[in-house]
């Protein structure tokens, strides 16, 4: 359970006899996806050139679930309250991090006898930019196979549980110059090129860190290093080469810990600009 504050700071489920249940916050921690950025694909080469000199951030969209079991109130007050005009303050205390949202849909609505458990759908239009700061993780994790810009993602306390089949995997083959008839069989292809294309990988992780503070910090110096002008290179250790990529998305935030130490599951999805095994 946490508690949670907005527009006047007022504690959710001693004003409105509700709180959120567990995991009803994850998406407040997803990173905010990059805008698609302008590309040239030049059929003779692998993969795309990527324009990064200003990367974007898209808006958020963030699903928050609460339930309601106080029968001495009135979940009416606080679905009247958060309906109201403008942005209202998302506090969660257990996080220690506030988020400025707008409401857009009730996605979710379950009417029980003596409960209401229902899902608001929020965005955030202005994410917010980390800026640089130190940061540890203050626990130990296993040495990754994988690190972006010459730092090693155990550095932010971050094992990966799953990438190396997607990583390993070849991108589709650019398609060359074809020629086909009606008159004869099948087709004449251009076979003196082979080119790939970019592709797109996930990688499911988990961040680990002694404490909350920690965690911020991690989590914070992380984006900022995703989110910076150019591409990133990524060194896989096993492979023992490194790929240009850029950040896409984030998603399936799973928090499994508050406690010490800290433990969020999430989902990374990088885009290779080129990628070709030697």
């Amino acid at each position: 359970m946490a508690a949670i504050n907005y527009i006047d700071g007022l504690g959710l489920k001693a004003t409105f006899g509700a709180f959120i249940p567990r995991g009803g916050y994850n998406d407040l921690l997803v990173f905010p996806a990059m805008k698609k950025p302008a590309t040239n694909d030049w059929p003779e080469e692998d993969g795309i050139e990527v324009d990064l000199t200003d990367p974007v951030l898209e808006s958020k969209e963030v699903g928050i679930s609460f339930l309601a079991s106080d029968p001495s109130k009135d979940v009416r007050e606080f679905l009247a309250a958060v309906s109201e005009p403008g942005y209202h303050t998302i506090g969660i205390t257990s996080l220690g991090r506030n988020w400025s949202l707008r409401l857009i849909d009730q996605s979710e609505n379950k009417i029980y006898p003596s409960a209401n458990l229902f899902t608001l759908r929020f965005v955030e239009d202005l994410p917010l930019r980390p800026v640089s700061g130190s940061f540890s993780s203050g626990v130990v994790v296993p040495i990754s196979s994988y690190n972006i810009d010459a730092i090693s993602l155990d550095q932010y306390g971050i094992t990966v549980m799953t990438a190396k089949d997607e990583v390993c995997k070849l991108p589709s083959v650019k398609q060359n110059l074809t020629a086909a008839s009606a008159y004869t069989d099948g087709r004449i292809y251009d076979v003196s090129t082979l080119v790939f294309n970019s592709k797109e990988t996930t990688f499911k992780c988990r961040l680990k860190a002694a404490s909350m503070a920690q965690f911020w910090a991690c989590y914070d110096a992380l984006f900022y290093s995703l989110i910076q002008p150019g591409e990133r290179q990524m060194y896989v250790s096993y492979l023992d080469q490194s790929f240009p990529c850029y950040y896409s998305k984030s998603g399936n935030f799973v928090i499994r810990s508050l406690g010490t130490p800290v433990v969020v599951d999430f989902d990374l999805t990088l885009v290779f600009t080129k990628f070709r095994l030697q």
